[in-house]
């Protein structure tokens, strides 16, 4: 059987798409949707760098380089941001379904497709989360999609908001539907599944907050 990776169509209906992903023999738009997705952030992130968003630790060079030195460090630290969007995209689609690939009997294509699904919740995501930090200066813990604004009520601990500010309601999303598609793409008992989803996202978002974390300016 051949299978057509239809975004929106995975996320519309995961349970007859994961049925007619556990059927399949071949398959039809694996790298052009990944290729698609990967322009998207590459859009969305551009788009965020020309305004300025998250690059607000460098106005503290403002009184220590000439005019020419700033800018050329925004620019670096404008194709930076690109390029990590960019590279976390690719690892939300590739890396997860390696995981999944070691602790399941599940073939490897069918869970990238899984994590096309994955990386196209998390876009949707990042488009209605950028008008929010442009007009609103939101930073990454304050998404109001994340419990974010509740961890800094309760610590001003940074590490600790930004963890929580990595768990969505879009993040809750992802794993219901990794949870709907391992459940017929895999004979592993919905007991295995579950902890496995939860602990492969528990650890992304462990990663995405540590990496939040890093102060880059220190390299500046």
């Amino acid at each position: 059987m051949l299978f057509h990776v239809q975004l929106w169509r995975g996320l519309r209906t995961p349970y007859i798409s994961s049925h007619q992903l556990n059927k399949a023999e071949k398959y039809s738009g694996i790298w052009k949707k990944t290729s698609l997705l990967l322009v998207v952030t590459f859009v969305l992130a551009t788009i965020s760098a020309y305004f300025g968003i998250g690059s607000e630790q460098l106005s503290k060079l403002i009184y220590e380089t000439t005019d020419t030195q700033l800018s050329t460090i925004k620019a670096l630290f404008a194709m930076g941001q690109v390029l990590q969007s960019v590279l976390v995209t690719a690892l939300i689609i590739f890396f997860p379904a390696l995981i999944f690939w070691i602790f399941t009997d599940v073939e490897y294509r069918k869970l990238v497709v899984m994590q096309l699904y994955a990386a196209s919740i998390f876009l949707i995501e990042k488009a209605l989360i950028l008008p929010m930090k442009l007009y609103w200066g939101l930073d990454h813990a304050s998404s109001p999609f994340s419990i974010g604004v509740i961890a800094q009520y309760l610590t001003d601990y940074e590490l600790i908001s930004n963890f929580f500010g990595v768990i969505s309601l879009f993040s809750i999303w992802v794993i219901i539907l990794q949870f709907k598609y391992l459940r017929v793409i895999t004979e592993k008992s919905a007991k295995y599944i579950l902890i496995l989803t939860l602990s492969i996202n528990l650890f992304m978002w462990v990663f995405f907050a540590l990496f939040t974390f890093i102060k880059f300016e220190v390299l500046f």
